[in-house]
């Protein structure tokens, strides 16, 4: 693979890259009420996210917020040996990941500040040679605009969420402020507006702040629109509100009268059944009194139902601004000329050119750009940021590319930032890394090697040991040893599971979206579709899980709405082994699909698949088959069902999903194939898991999971969890591998590329077989009720509990509000006073010397 894979750039995979995750239709609301919308609509790519909720129609952030506070204030607390070991950073950085904005200080360039939609805030000194990440601690990682002071460039200002919108992993918890260019942050307040798209501050008065929110994305709400703090951020003020259904998107300042602002409206609702992108409150507002007051735009602007809008103000002429319209068929409707502060606009292209003067320059996905910047120089020359970054010299009368195409890779597709430095230098944010410009435009060079890619899926290569790889939204399927090294593009779309031949090295599996498996016969140079058989009406996930059995690699196996076995060696050819495994479409086709599908490593042809719509399957005979083994689990997205490495009528599934006051356990195991169930959540905080590993040789003791908090492992079978390792920030990871050779545990992390832990570092206790659980043997103790109003009780389940313990409680936030030692916790229904608690989450820890055992508890 190191010499001979190929990055793959024929028309084929450049489609694939081209429509990866943006082939979206949309609704467009017209009256500013809640509409359904059929789900098979949606961007496959935000659906991965999307389904994971099933069966409900909007995400739980509260559960999922309170789930992600859970982990973090118990991160610190590890017990278990070598759990404290670091995670490696393995890659890849040369193949960027989306940055949506980006800051630079203006008097010294070589420091600049790149956020990104899933992996937080990056800072370089020495402009770019090295990066570091500055915003780690903090559970929310979406960054949706970057801010300097603009009389102290050393304050910061970060606002969280993705403006782009898009799902669950990419909303915010408010605005923070740093005084010392990023080593330390405060959380400024705007929690609840969840997504914040602009922060500008006064530059007269540095204590006038004002943030753009466009709101939970999730439902209608009232918490969006433009606020305004008069006191360096103590507090704010709503002043500009324009619908339950419109935040504000975008927000300019007049650069020589800040009392001048500035700022566009957009409709956009995003959730399991609806995705509006387009609405009646698509508007441009202006204030002369820093806020107070607001003035709608109208003579020349459009009035009507559209969508996205963007605004730059030239920075020479304050009077003259543009403004890029996204029109219903989500590409540019038109860019918007005032020269005269907004009293008057004028189109700056005849309607009719449009689509010949910008020819899909928004690739059909205009929502998910919307940014038009203008030189700081001259108020004629424009930048319009889409697929690719065009230009106009004559104020939007022509257009020309000012990147080279997409398809080439020199700078990549999808542009969402770009900034003038001071000395004339143009900064360019893509869904691939930043790139610089010294020449106007006429040249880039990339300037980072962030890993800060969101990966779907990893491999371990049996013929490259030293090598990782894994599958990248929006940059194909890669693969490399370390950060030192820059990476191979190995395929192209959006990249997902890669798979070995493990006595043949020639032979090699990749994967882009809803399925689209490939094989090469001559170690990646060429390839040939790997779905024959299967029917193109099929229903089928955008993750699709396919494998090669571990005990005949000629047998492979795949999933749409049903089973597909292939018996015909290294290129497969399909056919079907099962009828329906979903309950059909009745939610909506893409929430009834096979999500995972998994084979017994002991015994062959024992065979278990789970589906989006909850339903968990077992096969004893290749596929011929199928029970349904769901009895007794949650009705969730299935995210993994796997095989014990030691017992063969042992098996594990998982499930996502988040829901308030439901502490339904994510991880269960079965020792009789399914007839069965036990919960082996344990104390694992109630974050979604979206994999497992059972580590072979240890008798099922030792399991990793991979979880939207990142990586909790296990050493007695699933009794207590911790959380592994140190330096991986809380991003979600979606799977694990197991590099046997080098006895590393491989993480894909959406946001942070591709880590690994040394499973060595572990020191484990003696192996002890995990067998035939006794029902309660999670924790000695019962504590209820749950929920509780006045009093709750802690009783021991037998004589043999432990007689005392330790007893720590700690509230939603982490706070420590009570602590008893030695607790004779053998008193039947000790009874604890709730009347001073506040209503909430608590969680309750208890530990003796030799373990301990945490229970979540609800006061109402």
């Amino acid at each position: 693979m190191k010499k001979n894979a190929l990055v793959l750039f024929a028309a084929t995979a450049a489609l694939a890259i081209f429509c990866a995750g943006f082939a979206f239709f949309s609704k467009t609301d017209t009256s500013g009420k809640e509409a359904p919308e059929n789900p098979e609509k949606l961007s496959p790519a935000e659906l991965f996210f999307h389904i994971r909720n099933y069966p409900d129609q909007h995400f739980d952030l509260k559960a999922y917020t309170q789930a992600l506070n859970e982990a973090q204030n118990l991160a610190s607390l590890k017990s278990l040996p070598g759990f404290n070991a670091p995670w490696t950073v393995r890659g890849p950085g040369n193949i960027g990941a989306r940055i949506n904005s980006i800051a630079v200080h203006p008097l010294n360039e070589d420091i600049i500040y790149a956020g990104f939609a899933a992996g937080g805030l990056f800072k370089t000194t020495n402009g770019g040679a090295s990066w570091l990440p500055i915003f780690d601690d903090h559970p929310f990682l979406a960054i949706g605009c970057v801010s300097l002071d603009p009389q102290d460039p050393n304050v910061v200002y970060v606002g969280t969420g993705d403006p782009n919108i898009s799902a669950y992993p990419f909303i915010g918890d408010g605005l923070y402020k740093s005084t010392d260019g990023g080593q330390n942050w405060q959380n400024l307040g705007l929690s609840e507006q969840r997504i914040i798209s602009k922060v500008l501050v006064n530059p007269q008065n540095t204590n006038i702040i004002y943030a753009a929110c466009m709101g939970l994305p999730f439902e209608r709400n009232d918490e969006r629109g433009l606020y305004r703090s008069t006191n360096g951020g103590q507090s704010w003020q709503q002043v500009l509100f324009v619908s339950n259904q419109a935040g504000i998107i975008d927000l300019v300042m007049d650069p020589q009268n800040p009392q001048v602002l500035y700022a566009a409206s957009w409709d956009r609702i995003r959730n399991n059944m609806e995705s509006t992108i387009s609405g009646p409150n698509a508007k441009i507002f202006k204030t002369t009194d820093g806020g107070q007051n607001w003035n709608q735009l109208l003579n020349g602007l459009p009035n009507e139902v559209i969508g996205r809008i963007g605004l730059t103000i030239s920075a020479s002429n304050p009077q003259v601004l543009y403004a890029e319209y996204i029109g219903l068929d989500r590409q540019v409707y038109n860019v918007f000329k005032t020269t005269n502060g907004g009293q008057s606009w004028q189109e700056t292209m005849p309607q009719d050119q449009v689509p010949d003067l910008l020819p899909g320059v928004l690739g059909g996905f205009g929502w998910y750009f919307g940014k038009i910047r203008v030189s700081p120089n001259d108020p004629d020359y424009l930048f319009l940021l889409g697929v690719d970054l065009w230009r106009s010299f004559d104020g939007g009368a022509t257009w020309s590319e000012a990147t080279p195409p997409w398809w080439e890779y020199s700078v990549h597709a999808d542009k969402h930032d770009l900034l003038f430095a001071p000395n004339g230098a143009l900064l360019l944010a893509t869904d691939g890394g930043l790139y610089r410009s010294d020449d106007n435009a006429e040249s880039w060079y990339d300037i980072e090697n962030i890993p800060a890619n969101q990966v779907y899926r990893v491999a371990v290569n049996p013929h490259e040991r030293d090598w990782c790889y894994g599958g990248l939204q929006d940059n194909g399927c890669a693969g490399g040893p370390d950060l030192s090294t820059e990476w191979l593009r190995i395929y192209g779309g959006d990249g997902f599971q890669m798979a070995f031949y493990p006595s043949l090295p020639e032979i090699v599996y990749a994967e882009t979206q809803n399925g689209g498996i490939v094989v090469s016969t001559d170690f990646g140079n060429n390839w040939v579709s790997a779905t024959d058989g299967i029917s193109n009406s099929d229903r089928v996930h955008w993750d699709a899980p396919y494998f090669l059995s571990p005990h005949n690699p000629d047998v492979m196996y795949t999933g749409t709405f049903k089973v597909y076995k292939s018996l015909a060696g290294a290129v497969p050819l399909w056919e079907p082994v099962s009828e329906d495994l979903t309950d059909g479409v009745v939610f909506s086709p893409s929430f009834h699909t096979i999500s995972t599908i998994s084979e017994s490593p002991v015994i062959e042809g024992l065979l278990y698949t789970g589906t989006t719509d909850g339903n968990v399957w077992q096969s004893d005979d290749g596929g011929s088959s199928w029970i349904n083994i769901q009895d007794g689990l949650p009705d969730r997205y299935v995210t993994s069902v796997k095989g014990s490495p030691t017992l063969g009528s042992r098996v594990f599934v998982t499930h996502s999903g988040y829901k308030s006051n439901d502490f339904t356990a994510h991880i269960h195991r079965s020792d009789d194939k399914g007839d069965s169930w036990t919960s082996v959540s344990g104390d694992l905080p109630q974050l979604a898991v979206n994999d497992l590993l059972i580590l072979p040789g240890r008798e099922d003791s030792v399991i990793f999971a991979a979880t939207d908090g990142g990586v909790y492992g296990t050493t007695n079978g699933g009794n207590n969890w911790e959380r592994l390792g140190t330096g991986m920030p809380f991003v979600a990871v979606y799977n694990l591998a197991w590099n046997a050779e080098r006895n590393e545990l491989v993480a894909g992390t959406h946001g942070r590329s591709i880590m690994t832990f040394p499973i060595d570092s572990i020191d484990f206790e003696p192996v002890t077989a995990v067998r035939n659980p006794k029902p309660g043997s999670i924790s000695p103790y019962l504590v209820f009720p749950s929920p509780a109003t006045t009093t709750f009780s802690i009783i021991p389940k037998s004589s043999e509990s432990p007689a005392t313990a330790d007893l720590w409680v700690y509230d939603s936030s982490g706070n420590l509000i009570y602590k008893f030692q030695n607790a004779n916790l053998q008193n039947q229904f000790n009874q604890f006073n709730l009347n001073n608690w506040k209503t909430g989450v608590y969680y309750i820890l208890i530990k003796n010397k030799k373990q301990s055992w945490r229970h979540t508890l609800v006061k109402i």
